[in-house]
């Protein structure tokens, strides 16, 4: 049998499209929102972090805008000079928005975001923002992610009774026939604690998913980042998904930018 391929990338919130400019979609949205809303109230540090894997994941009209949003919650209106995102004037650091040109982001990006992938700044942006995010807000953003039909993943924290990370993997297709679990990986340094499953995997091969959210506490052993993808076949044809769940150090800025 010829098996026709199709891959379902989860947890990116923003695709390419033909004219080359990321997307952000409906989901992402309202996480982010949610981000914004609550960004003079949250811990400084874990701010940080989210917003750093955000732009890592933006693009410069994207980062221009989040600075913007950033800038207006009053706590912070030079955000961006701790970073080196913006030029120097004769007077030290210009911190308005129009002072952030384009080049130096790319320069930045270059500089700071080479270590992780676009998709997985992306997905570690997602993660870090629920910290940030009332429950109302994840639990909406996440009843947004298990509309996609198909294969979806995405990583929950602050979950105490699950030991701070919970995977949710989401199936929905309009016929009865539940997909097999061809292949799983779970990064060293970190476990599934469901049922059955050996060492690096998420799900034992051959699992059935039925319709819905299965729900499967990940043991993180390590502070480092934590990678997870899935595969599955569903009549023929190949379904998967990935997570990244990123580490303490990653996305911590701790050394100034200077301009090449």
């Amino acid at each position: 049998m010829r098996y026709r391929i199709v891959v379902v990338a989860c947890m990116l919130p923003m695709h390419i499209a033909s004219a080359g400019a990321f997307i952000e979609n409906p989901c992402r949205t309202i996480l982010s929102d949610g981000f914004y809303s609550e960004y003079s109230r949250s811990n400084a540090q874990s701010r940080d972090q989210a917003m750093y894997a955000k732009l890592c994941s933006s693009n410069f009209q994207q980062a221009r805008q989040a600075i913007s949003r950033i800038q207006k919650s009053g706590i912070d209106s030079s955000f961006g000079a701790s970073y080196g995102l913006f030029s120097p004037d004769g007077n030290g650091i210009d911190s308005s928005n129009g002072s952030l040109d384009e080049n130096r982001f790319s320069q930045w990006k270059s500089a700071y975001c080479s270590k992780n992938s676009l998709a997985d700044s992306s997905r570690a942006a997602e993660f870090l923002m629920q910290k940030i995010t009332p429950q109302s807000v994840a639990d909406a953003w996440s009843a947004c992610m298990r509309k996609y039909e198909g294969l979806t993943c995405w990583a929950t924290p602050n979950v105490p009774q699950h030991d701070g990370i919970l995977l949710n993997v989401n199936w929905t297709k309009a016929d009865s026939a539940p997909p097999q679990v061809q292949h799983s990986f779970l990064t060293r340094g970190a476990a599934s604690k469901f049922k059955g499953t050996g060492t690096g995997k998420i799900l034992p091969v051959g699992y059935e998913l039925n319709a819905g959210t299965l729900h499967i506490a990940i043991a993180r052993e390590t502070d480092k980042s934590i990678v997870a993808s899935l595969q599955v076949n569903h009549e023929g044809m190949e379904h998967s998904c990935n997570v990244f769940i990123p580490g303490d150090r990653d996305f911590a800025l701790t050394t100034p930018f200077v301009r090449r």
